[in-house]
């Protein structure tokens, strides 16, 4: 079992070492696609969903300028952000003005837990951690419509999810 760090958790290494909700909700979609990963023999495309995610995710943990440096591919020709960024930087904007989002935010950034579920070895990267009281989560989304599931129908973003 590999000891994680901020640099190795993502690996697949990692994977194949500690199960994470991504990897699970992969097995349950598809289970030789997941296999596929954990081999090293497919690799999931970064989508412009996923940068944007981490695009607000990098703000909230003091990265973003990093962030915007590894992936030159969030800007246009002239140096300014794609409308998709401008967007999530309105979001950014919204969540900061608002208190309670930002006591829910004002926890250990990024922390990295590993835990033991029904024999499985789970990872876990919290958004914002704070001991004892609160695990933020948080999730930047296109929009709140119903998303179908197969066993259930239409169902809210938050009970799909």
């Amino acid at each position: 079992m590999i000891s994680l760090n901020h640099d190795n958790y993502y690996s697949l290494a990692a994977n194949r070492d500690y199960m994470s909700v991504s990897q699970y909700k992969q097995f349950l979609k598809c289970p030789a696609c997941a296999m596929a990963e954990i081999s090293g023999d497919y690799f999931r495309e970064e989508t412009t969903a996923l940068l944007l995610g981490n695009f607000v995710d990098s703000y909230f943990e003091g990265t973003q300028d990093v962030f915007i440096r590894r992936h030159p591919e969030i800007m246009k020709r002239d140096g300014s952000l794609k409308a998709e960024f401008v967007k999530a930087e309105e979001a950014i904007k919204r969540i900061s003005e608002q208190p309670i989002m930002m006591e829910c935010l004002s926890g250990k950034k990024q922390e990295i837990m590993t835990g033991v579920i029904g024999g499985v070895t789970f990872k876990i990267k919290m958004d914002s951690y704070r001991p004892g009281t609160m695990i933020a989560d948080l999730k930047y989304m296109r929009d709140f419509e119903d998303i179908y599931v197969k066993e259930h129908g239409r169902l809210p973003w938050y009970e799909a999810w």
